[in-house]
């Protein structure tokens, strides 16, 4: 294994932004024209090469002249919109306008004003932008001052203050893109065997994986046209809810921020893997099956790539957790994906040599012992689900240094809070039922009955589904009570052709002889392909069907057969420590209308009132006085 090393002296692809930067911006501004369009205001702005403008909010942009980069990607001239989306707590996107000599769109496509708008002026770079959701601070009315607050909305959406951080690439990750495209082009010049291109990044917590990700994904995106990401973090994926590994065919930029929703189409989930929480520790055998299955799916779809070109590379993202377990999970992550180039942000220590290591004299070192090296069994399950290949593909390790530090310390003086984690994984789940959210907005919390209201209830007949467990075991006579009111993914596992349903002696799809549904448990070797998530709202007995929340269209969900609930807890009113304010918080538990809210529902593996400890030994102002009982 080779190791390279790139360490950082503070000089960015993308300098931090300053206060020259910031008069730039202003200037831009000044110079805006502003074009009603399908009931928006479309604003043209005129940019040089080099200068840049930061976005905040959610706004579309499309190139009408010359070339700009966002996120890595470049954006050529078009008449179709890329919507850029970036909250109050994140990092802000940077456009950069590349000198090219790509001119205006054909006459064809642009309109006569906007043609003679552009032959009036010589200005190299031209985007357009629409405002689609405007600050909170800024109050649009109609009337006489409708111009001035289209302004003071162009202005908070491009001219942030110099304390907001913006988003910076590592000056080394353009060189490491074109070396990896290097070693892409020199398979194909020399004929040799394909080999699928990985990419991998890893790193711990809140290091910036997720924008290295991107950067290469949209870089990768306008060199070779087409690229995959596999994502193996189940608490903060970038394009799934939480619980899920899945493998995407990337055609577009990814330009929105990880907790809002992805409405581009042309970003195709080719394989979605429930796993069952927001950590592999709930089931660390089922989490690498479910890796190696995805990498598996990935290698059959470049197998019937046509032509002379190789396939799109892969680029795999990974889980922050790298101590004990989690360090272990990384490494079968890498025997799975046998990546060519393995990017270890913030200096993380993982290799692909598990058994020993030799120091610069040739001897070997005795590797340190952990407690998964003790673990006889899940050591040898880890190993089954992703096995080492008879012949290892030679792996570059690079060691890159974490550029987030350089935004925490602007981000210390912004009075925006930073959501924390629960509060990101329930932003995740809401924009995936609730597409049409701001997704801009704070966490908050709403009831279920308001929050679901807009969603149709979908009902699956009971006689072609089963349920069960990711772990465990699940009594016949409380898959109502488990399932109600709970995040449930919809599977099928049928296709897979294996034998999934236990019992007695009952092994096709519909219910017992004693009235109760079939229960079913995943096999050694069996992952769970995951349609859609839902949100079960009853068991219709009368009509033996399923009532269900979910986010697409009925159509999909033909093939479902199966119902499996891991250990992922979600709901709207975010009752159960989500850590999300409540929006209406009087109107929670106040009326038995509300479903699933009364606080006199006992509680269970469903939802319902917590009941108080009857530990006597904690000091609480109601114990106080009570003289103590003798023994």
């Amino acid at each position: 294994v080779a190791t390279a090393s790139a360490q950082s002296t503070g000089d960015m692809a993308e300098r931090p932004w300053d206060t020259r930067r910031q008069t730039r911006a202003r200037r831009i501004l000044k110079r805006a024209w502003e074009r009603p369009s399908d009931g928006f205001v479309d604003f043209f702005l005129p940019l040089r090469a080099g200068e840049e403008l930061s976005v905040a909010g959610c706004v579309d942009i499309r190139v009408v002249r010359g070339q700009v980069q966002v996120w890595g990607a470049c954006l050529q001239p078009s008449r179709a919109f890329q919507r850029i989306v970036a909250p109050a707590w994140g990092a802000l996107p940077r456009l950069r306008g590349e000198a090219s000599g790509t001119e205006a769109c054909a006459a064809a496509d642009e309109d006569t004003d906007v043609h003679e708008f552009l032959a009036q002026r010589s200005w190299p770079i031209v985007i357009c932008a629409r405002l689609v959701t405007r600050p909170s601070s800024v109050n649009i009315d109609v009337g006489e001052s409708q111009e001035t607050d289209l302004r003071e909305a162009l202005r908070a959406a491009f001219l942030l203050g110099e304390e907001r951080p913006r988003l910076c690439a590592h000056r080394s990750w353009p060189s490491l893109i074109q070396n990896f495209l290097a070693l892409r082009g020199n398979v194909t010049a020399e004929g040799s065997a394909w080999q699928p291109q990985v990419l991998l990044v890893v790193g711990a917590k809140n290091v910036g994986k997720s924008t290295c990700c991107r950067y290469f994904v949209n870089t990768l995106l306008s060199a070779v046209g087409e690229v995959f990401f596999l994502e193996t973090d189940l608490g903060q994926p970038e394009l799934t809810p939480p619980g899920l590994i899945s493998l995407h065919r990337i055609c577009a930029p990814l330009l929105n921020f990880s907790q809002a929703a992805q409405p581009d189409e042309r970003n195709k989930c080719l394989v979605s893997l429930f796993v069952g929480g927001t950590t592999p520790a709930v089931h660390p055998i089922l989490y690498a099956r479910s890796v190696r299955a995805a990498v598996d799916a990935y290698v059959e779809v470049c197998q019937k790539h046509p032509g002379p070109s190789p396939p799109p590379p892969l680029v795999v993202n990974s889980h922050g957790w790298l101590t004990g377990l989690g360090l272990e999970l990384v490494h079968a992550v890498l025997r799975a994906v046998r990546p060519q180039l393995v990017i270890r942000i913030g200096g993380t220590v993982v290799a692909l040599e598990e058994d020993s290591a030799a120091d610069d004299s040739g001897f070997t070192l005795k590797r340190k012992r952990s407690l998964l090296a003790r673990c006889g069994p899940l050591t040898q399950g880890l190993l089954e689900a992703s096995p080492r290949a008879d012949e290892e593909a030679p792996s570059v390790f690079v060691d890159v240094e974490s550029i987030a530090k350089s935004s925490s310390s602007q981000a210390k003086s912004r009075s925006v809070r930073q959501p924390l984690a629960g509060e990101l994984r329930w932003l995740r789940f809401a924009a995936y039922f609730r597409g049409d959210m701001d997704p801009c907005r704070p966490p908050m919390g709403s009831p279920l009955r308001s929050f679901f209201e807009p969603l149709p209830r979908t009902r699956l007949p009971l006689r072609r589904l089963s349920f069960g467990l990711v772990h465990g075991l699940l009594p016949p006579g409380e898959i109502e009570a488990t399932f109600t009111s709970t995040i449930v993914a919809l599977c099928s596992l049928r296709s897979i052709g294996t034998d999934l349903f236990v019992g007695e002696d009952n092994r096709e799809i519909g219910h017992h002889a004693d009235g109760t549904l079939p229960v079913i448990e995943l096999g050694e070797d069996v992952v769970a392909r995951c349609v859609a998530l839902a949100f079960v709202h009853a068991f219709d007995t009368t009509c033996n069907e399923l009532v269900v929340y979910v986010a697409g269209p009925p159509a999909a969900l033909e093939s479902v057969d199966s119902v499996l609930r891991g250990d992922i807890q979600w709901e709207p009113h975010s009752i159960r420590g989500q850590q999300v304010v409540v929006e209406h918080a009087t109107s929670l538990g106040a009326s038995p209308m509300q479903p699933f809210c009364s606080s006199w529902v006992l509680e269970g593996l469903a939802v319902g009132a917590r009941a108080p400890t009857t530990r006597t030994n904690l000091k609480r102002r109601r114990l106080e006085g009570r003289p103590k009982v003798a023994a």
